[in-house]
């Protein structure tokens, strides 16, 4: 009885472990167009209080956003073209990748990005 109980205390924990160990990943993509630091700040404000995002940055020079998302999030191009589309905002140019494992473009690169260049 105690093998099998211990086998179930390995693998409940070893289940909430891997949950934890699981890394955060990015999202970035260009707005169409985001024109004062005063709208950047609002988007920045409205979408920090989702669940799952643990930081967020909108750049209105050159109109993109990123957010670093926990892994548990989930959030993929159709839910952020919905928060922004609730906005007034149009999305192009989705990026999305594990945070630290590179694969980010910079922000002048999505700034003059092409729609076919999307990791939708």
């Amino acid at each position: 009885m105690k093998p099998l109980l211990i086998t179930l205390l390995v693998i409940c924990f070893g289940l909430g472990a891997s949950a934890q160990d699981r890394p955060a990943y990015f999202v970035q993509f260009k707005i169409l167009k985001v024109s004062s630091e005063v709208e950047a700040q609002n988007i920045d404000k409205k979408l920090k209080g989702k669940k799952g995002i643990i930081s967020t940055r909108t750049d209105h020079i050159t109109s993109t956003y990123f957010a670093t998302l926990s892994a548990e999030a989930e959030y993929d191009f159709d839910q952020f073209e919905s928060w922004f589309q609730k906005l007034g905002y149009e999305i192009s140019c989705f990026n999305i990748g594990i945070h630290g494992n590179g694969g980010m473009r910079s922000p002048h690169e999505l700034k003059n990005c092409e729609e076919n260049n999307t990791n939708k």
